[in-house]
């Protein structure tokens, strides 16, 4: 463990660093405050760090204050040391944020089993540091997958109600326009029922990755459920929303999907929001829009 030795006087700083390397620690020794402060506020900076108390240009406990103010989860370990001795020192040290004092002359073994005890709380302190970290990450990947489609790995439909709802009111705030694209793959049933579902997850991971490669970063592409998708469109009029619907149209059926032996197209409805209408308001004409383009044929475009 690296421990940091702050002490103007040259002959304690060599005797402690010595001794300190014989313990098994590994040393950073400076000789003012500057410099420790310095030290302190390096990426791989040391967690234990032992400070005299009276030092050039900046004294220990100030030095204490300061790092009990910025510490941004790297707690630090710190023993002041004094060869003042009043018996008010102790107590002025621990209050200006230390861990531990210690009065010169040193009693060796003292110090020994001082660090030792700031090395066992570093090393807990760390290792709690680890543990909090690894949870967040976990935290994080869980909260990702239960807004991902586990599939295609588009947003869900629980994903798309949190956005949606975001999106209705900026656009209501604003007075922006808003549209939404829903999306139904023409006689996918065909393909589950005569390759296998197989091959039907294929071709819906194919389709996701198009979608995915022609919306716009700030889009929401999703999978709504089954051979079903959706896209949000914020700042985007109906206009430009049906221009998008159909060159996904057409890049799906002049792009054979190399899953399906059979040729693969799509039905789109395109809806724009409308002042005072309602979040399902919305959903409902896109999805009629989409109705009426498979009633209307299929493989086509249609504006609700």
């Amino acid at each position: 463990m690296n421990v940091l030795i702050a002490e103007d006087d040259a002959p304690t700083r060599m005797m402690l660093q010595s001794l300190l390397g014989k313990w098994g620690y590994t040393v950073t020794s400076v000789s003012d405050g500057d410099e420790a402060w310095r030290v302190l506020n390096e990426a791989r900076k040391p967690l234990l760090v032992i400070l005299d108390w009276m030092m050039p240009e900046v004294e220990g406990p100030e030095i204490v204050r300061r790092l009990r103010v910025k510490e941004d989860g790297n707690s630090h370990y710190i023993i002041i040391t004094t060869s003042a001795n009043s018996e008010n020192d102790a107590v002025k040290a621990l209050d200006a944020g230390a861990d531990d004092f210690v009065g010169k002359p040193f009693n060796l073994n003292e110090l020994r089993a001082r660090l030792a005890v700031g090395r066992r709380v570093t090393a807990l302190h760390q290792a709690l540091a680890d543990k909090l970290h690894k949870l967040e990450t976990a935290s994080e990947t869980i909260s990702r997958l239960a807004r991902t489609d586990d599939l295609t790995g588009l947003h869900n439909r629980r994903s798309f109600n949190e956005f949606f709802a975001l999106a209705l009111s900026a656009a209501r705030r604003h007075d922006h326009p808003l549209s939404l694209i829903s999306i139904d793959l023409d006689h996918f049933k065909a393909v589950n029922d005569t390759y296998g579902h197989r091959t039907g997850d294929l071709v819906l991971k194919e389709f996701a990755n198009l979608m995915q490669e022609m919306v716009r970063t700030e889009d929401l592409a999703v999978r709504w459920g089954g051979e079903e998708f959706i896209i949000m469109l914020t700042h985007t009029a109906c206009e430009a929303a049906a221009a998008l619907a159909e060159r996904i149209r057409a890049a799906f059926e002049h792009n054979p999907s190399s899953a399906s032996p059979l040729p693969m197209t799509a039905s789109f409805g395109v809806a724009q929001l409308r002042d005072g209408e309602l979040e399902d308001d919305l959903i409902r004409r896109a999805d009629e829009a989409l109705y009426r383009a498979k009633h209307e044929g299929r493989n086509r475009v249609a504006i609700g």
